[in-house]
């Protein structure tokens, strides 16, 4: 294969991912308590209802079901970045079992390229905007803008490392790749 380098970037667990599993712990934890006290009570009342055991086990079970088919989903997911050939490949891999293709780009038609540090981000109208730092802190994240024929001027922030900017610079514009190579040193 010509050209072919690939990185993981892991997205840092925030208070969203944290918040998110407590609320979906308690939208089954406070029925399944709720529906045992009512058996309970009515056990008490001498008038057994095992509607509400019944009901409460059934939800329990559908609560474990959801804590392990939707956790690994919510919990482990990475950016996958790719140069192949001129291509750019960006790929979203979740709970490493689905890979999904978020993004392709020729290198090409970079337009723009540079360290966030270095250089602040150009206050231009981007049509869109794709954000695969995955939660890393700006001194890491690079930018890179460029035309897609079907949507217009685009941003992308990423995190690459020396082995992706090495693939990427053959193809890039003599300018950016000599200001890339500049910066690296």
């Amino acid at each position: 294969m010509e050209g072919f380098c690939e990185q993981v970037v892991k997205v840092k667990k925030g208070t969203k991912h944290v918040v998110l599993c407590l609320l979906i712990i308690l939208a089954f934890l406070l029925p399944i308590v709720w529906l045992m006290a009512m058996y309970y009570l009515t056990a008490a009342a001498g008038k057994a209802d095992y509607f509400f055991a019944l009901f409460a086990l059934v939800l329990a079970m559908f609560g474990v079901f959801t804590f392990w088919a939707v956790f690994p989903r919510i919990m482990k997911v990475e950016y996958d970045y790719s140069v192949y050939g001129s291509d750019f490949i960006v790929a979203k891999v979740t709970a490493k079992s689905t890979r999904k293709r978020k993004l392709k780009v020729e290198i090409k038609h970079i337009e723009s390229f540079a360290k966030i540090s270095e250089e602040d981000i150009p206050n231009k109208k981007y049509v869109k905007r794709y954000d695969f730092t995955g939660g890393h802190s700006a001194d890491e994240v690079y930018f890179a803008e460029f035309r897609l024929p079907q949507k217009g001027l685009c941003l992308l922030l990423f995190v690459p490392n020396e082995k992706i900017l090495d693939g990427m610079r053959p193809y890039l514009s003599r300018e950016l790749a000599l200001k890339l190579l500049r910066k690296a040193k």
